[in-house]
C-alpha cells in the first residue's frame, strides 16, 4: 500500500481563529482498525493519543473568521510520495449535505517535499499556490464556490475518491479519522486517511496519509517553508 504524509499548518490574516471540525465532538462509535502503524506514527510525533479511543467527529470543517478575513492554509508533503494520489478540499452546499466540487491542493504530480499555500477569500474564491521542495512556485490554481465556513477534505487515488465525511463515501465507510492534538499540539488537529476500499476495518490502518492541521496566531513560527512563503507574499 502506497504511503504519503502531509502536514497542514493553518494561519489567519489579521485575526486569530480556529480551523476545526464543524462539530468537534467524539466520534460515535469509535472505529476499531489495524491501529499499530498509526499509533506508532503519532507516538513518534510526540503525541499522547490513543488512536482507538480518542477519535473526533472530523466530518466537515469550517472557520470562525469573519467574511472579510482571509483564511490561509499551508499544506506540506513532508514524507513519502503521493504517486497517483490527489489531495484537496471538497466544496459543500450551504447545508453541508452535498459535495458540489473538488478543489485540488496537490495534483498527482506533487512529490515528497512539495508544499502549497491555499487562501480562502471573500466571495468563495480559493487560491492555491503550489511550490516544489526548493520553494519555487510551480503553479497557481483558482477555484470558485468554496465556502470557508463549511467544507470537507478528500483524497483521490487509483480511481477512488474518499472524503472526510463518511456519508459522502460510496462504501459508506470512514476513510478519515480526526484526532485533537495533545501537549504542545493542543488546539491542533490530525487527520489520518485510508485511501483503499474498506471491506473490514481490521484490514485498514488509516496511515496512508497523516495530515497535521495547526491553527496559529498571526505571529511568525519557526518553520522554514512557512517563512519562505510569507516572504514571497509580503
Amino acid at each position: 500500500m502506497k504511503r504519503f504524509y502531509a502536514a497542514v499548518l493553518t494561519a489567519f490574516a489579521a485575526l486569530a481563529a480556529v480551523n476545526a471540525p464543524a462539530h468537534a465532538t467524539p466520534r460515535s462509535p469509535q472505529i476499531t482498525f489495524a491501529s499499530a502503524d498509526l499509533q506508532n506514527r503519532l507516538n513518534l510525533m510526540g503525541e499522547s493519543i490513543n488512536v482507538l479511543t480518542q477519535q473526533q467527529d472530523g466530518l466537515v470543517w469550517g472557520t470562525t473568521v469573519s467574511g472579510n478575513s482571509v483564511l490561509t492554509i499551508q499544506f506540506d508533503l513532508v514524507h513519502g510520495n503521493t504517486g497517483d494520489a490527489e489531495l484537496g478540499i471538497a466544496k459543500l452546499d450551504p447545508t453541508g449535505h452535498t459535495v458540489t466540487g473538488l478543489a485540488a491542493v496537490f495534483p498527482a504530480v506533487a512529490d515528497n517535499g512539495w508544499f502549497a499555500v491555499a487562501s480562502f477569500h471573500a466571495g468563495g474564491a480559493l487560491v492555491v499556490n503550489l511550490f516544489d521542495p526548493t520553494a519555487v512556485l510551480r503553479g497557481t490554481l483558482t477555484y470558485s464556490g468554496v465556502n470557508s465556513a463549511l467544507f470537507a477534505y478528500y483524497i483521490k487515488s487509483s480511481g477512488n475518491t474518499y472524503f472526510s465525511h463518511d456519508g459522502f463515501n460510496g462504501d459508506g465507510k470512514a476513510h478519515a479519522l480526526a484526532y485533537a492534538g495533545t501537549g504542545q499540539n493542543t488546539g491542533c488537529w490530525w487527520q489520518c486517511w485510508e485511501e483503499s476500499p474498506i471491506a473490514n476495518y481490521l484490514d485498514a490502518d488509516f496511515n496512508d496519509a497523516v495530515v497535521f492541521m495547526e491553527s496559529m496566531n498571526p505571529t511568525p513560527v519557526s518553520k522554514s517553508t512557512w517563512g519562505q512563503v510569507k516572504a514571497r507574499f509580503r
